[in-house]
């Protein structure tokens, strides 16, 4: 597993320094994260919004949004003035990112759906899985894009993002733990689907910038 993890983590290397070499793919590859992260924070308030809304939750969307944000302003360092929406022309396999998304969602439905537990409480477990697990995967491309950010002397860093992301999964993981028993071993076969879902996504990033 360890070996498996380091030639992913070499092949994220390589593609990201091949989108860093060109500003209008940096700049494509910036949106289509913001995106990632807005898509985060729309489903937090759009599922968990209701009379049990904590500051958690809050917290949360609202650290969602604010990284979509930060990458958002990032693009303007690469392309001034640029004013990107998320229109299909301004993102990265765009649709694919999208997908990765929405296939992951239902791998966690699918996962929780004959556990007994109330709706409220089986959409509340499904927000938690499906964050944490996009989570995992963002701290561990974001500490690759760091480090290529540093190596470049590229004018900002990820680390304040980073640290955020890390104190969060902490958070999430003490919230699945007391509605789920299984959750060590649930979260593991959900974080081998993710794998699966990511390489697609990947691919198709690397085929947007190779082919």
């Amino acid at each position: 597993m360890i070996a498996i993890a380091e030639k992913e983590g070499q092949r994220e290397r390589i593609l990201l320094e091949k989108i860093l070499d060109k500003p209008s793919q940096h700049a494509l590859f910036l949106n289509t994260i913001s995106l990632m992260e807005h898509i985060g924070s729309r489903k937090i308030l759009l599922t968990q919004s209701n009379a049990h809304t904590t500051e958690f939750i809050l917290r949360h969307a609202s650290e969602e949004a604010r990284h979509a944000l930060f990458f958002k302003k990032k693009i303007e360092l690469i392309i001034p003035n640029s004013h990107f929406g998320y229109s299909s022309n301004e993102l990265l396999a765009g649709s694919s990112a999208i997908i990765y998304f929405q296939k992951l969602d239902a791998s966690v439905r699918k996962s929780i759906r004959d556990m007994d537990l109330s709706n409220s409480k089986r959409t509340y477990l499904n927000y938690l899985y499906t964050t944490t697990v996009i989570e995992i995967r963002a701290t561990k491309l974001y500490k690759i894009y760091n480090e290529v950010l540093s190596e470049r002397n590229f004018g900002f860093h990820l680390n304040g993002l980073l640290a955020e992301e890390e104190g969060h999964l902490a958070e999430m993981e003490s919230e699945i733990d007391s509605l789920d028993s299984n959750w060590s071993e649930r979260l593991n076969k959900l974080l081998e689907q993710e794998g699966k879902l990511y390489q697609r996504l990947w691919r198709n990033w690397e085929e947007a910038i190779f082919f």
